[in-house]
């Protein structure tokens, strides 16, 4: 009983013991999914007055992070959340005596950086054996709390939020904890969510409550998919276990390389869908609760160049890096440093690692390059219309199904390529990228 009130209810020996499928529960729980507690809002909100309702969604989110984290992991989100506030305050003093943001937006991105950063090396005893580095920051909801705290800090340097006003601290507070979109986002900008949640009930009618159910259902076929045909039919089969799948990094030499190939594209593959599933579920509960989130992902895998992948994946996530880090660093006109600075970005974000950190912002900048340069190229040919433009268009060069596969498949390679740099936090793709080419 200690463990559940300090881990959650997870720390539970029950779901250690019990198997599904011949699977730990405990492994079981470690593929999230796309119905959370936060469903319990769908039926809150409609009993309160719209006065009421942030209030009431604040105490159902922090009850549901008490029964699924436990207390030492709610009381830590909740000391951050007041910090982030604190400082949040401070900041806006600040910047109204001194007038300029740049130091105090610098110092808020240390700040919050500097509460994430040791929570990747944090793994809970209870759940030896079931966690491993990066899963509390990237699987308990961390990831996310950093996004929406350097938004909120950033709205503050620019007098766009007053922390100070009437229900700062509640408005603040639950746009940080929202249950149903605490674990994985999506991200949403503050001024947006807070509209939303002001006039909720307006929306709570029998069709939002249908469009949302099936919105949930759909997320929940996708997870389902993810899990059986992916997890059971090729990781658990071979022992492979966890969201990061260390043990296939770990002992890929006993892999076949056909094998390892399969595996590479389908732990991809297994990535995009799960974000897909989150997202179909986070924005379903929300909808019953007459609260609009933004979409979240537009058929990556069908992105032809690395700048339309990044406007199809994660999509919300990247509103988030071209706002807060893209355009402050410079945007367009200093392309390659605001490139830089978004990869690396990333993937800290993930894990710091060298592979996620440096290989992986490598590899993006050079693929976002081209992807620049290319469509550049055939643009100042179009324009003067000479012999360059004409043999593209009848060799079927650009902006052709043909040129279009080849971009496909090319960026399905590349981001196979960039989610083992980011993920495997140990070895960062030095055991497995030999073994793919039989080495």
């Amino acid at each position: 009983m200690i463990d559940f009130i300090l881990y959650g209810i997870f720390s539970f020996d029950f779901f250690r013991e019990t198997t599904l499928s011949n699977q730990p529960w405990l492994e079981l729980a470690r593929t999230p999914f796309a119905l959370n507690l936060g469903i319990l809002g769908a039926l809150l909100v409609p009993f309160l007055l719209q006065s009421q309702v942030r209030r009431g969604l604040i105490q159902l989110s922090i009850g549901c992070l008490v029964v699924m984290t436990g207390l030492i992991f709610t009381g830590g989100v909740l000391a951050a959340c007041c910090a982030v506030f604190g400082f949040a305050r401070w900041t806006s003093v600040w910047v109204r005596r001194r007038g300029a943001i740049g130091l105090p937006h610098s110092l808020s991105w240390v700040f919050v950086i500097g509460l994430y950063f040791p929570f990747y090396f944090i793994t809970y005893k209870p759940f030896d054996g079931f966690m491993t580095w990066g899963e509390l920051t990237l699987f308990w909801g961390l990831a996310f709390l950093v996004f929406k705290a350097i938004h909120y800090l950033h709205m503050v340097c620019k007098s766009r939020v007053d922390p100070f006003e009437q229900d700062a601290f509640t408005r603040f507070l639950l746009y940080m904890i929202h249950f149903p979109s605490f674990w994985f986002g999506p991200y949403q900008r503050f001024d947006q969510f807070d509209g939303e949640v002001d006039t909720c009930k307006q929306r709570i009618n029998r069709a939002n409550r249908i469009a949302g159910a099936k919105r949930i259902a759909l997320g929940c076929a996708k997870l389902f998919f993810v899990f059986h045909v992916f997890n059971l039919l090729h990781f658990y089969k071979l022992d492979f276990y966890g969201p990061f799948a260390d043990e296939f990094f770990a002992n890929v030499d006993e892999v076949p390389i056909w094998r390892v190939w399969l595996m590479v594209a389908y732990f991809g593959l297994r990535i995009a869908v799960f974000i897909s599933a989150i997202s179909d579920g986070v924005i379903g509960m929300n909808r019953m609760m007459g609260i609009r989130v933004p979409e979240n992902s537009n058929y990556p895998l069908l992105a032809r160049d690395m700048q339309e992948f990044w406007q199809r994946w994660h999509v919300q996530a990247g509103v988030f890096l071209r706002e807060e880090v893209f355009f402050p660093i410079g945007g367009m006109r200093h392309r390659v440093r605001a490139f830089i600075a978004v990869f690396a970005f990333s993937g800290f974000w993930h894990f710091p690692s060298v592979s996620a950190v440096v290989v992986f912002t490598a590899l993006q900048l050079v693929m976002m390059e081209l992807a620049v340069r290319w469509a550049r190229f055939w643009k100042t040919h179009a324009r003067k219309d000479d012999w360059v433009h004409a043999a593209g268009l009848r060799y079927r060069l650009h902006d052709t199904w043909l040129s279009g596969g080849v971009g496909i498949v090319l960026h399905w390679f590349v981001n196979m390529i960039s989610v083992v740099l980011i993920h495997d936090h140990f070895f960062g793709g030095t055991t497995v990228f030999p073994r793919m080419f039989g080495f």
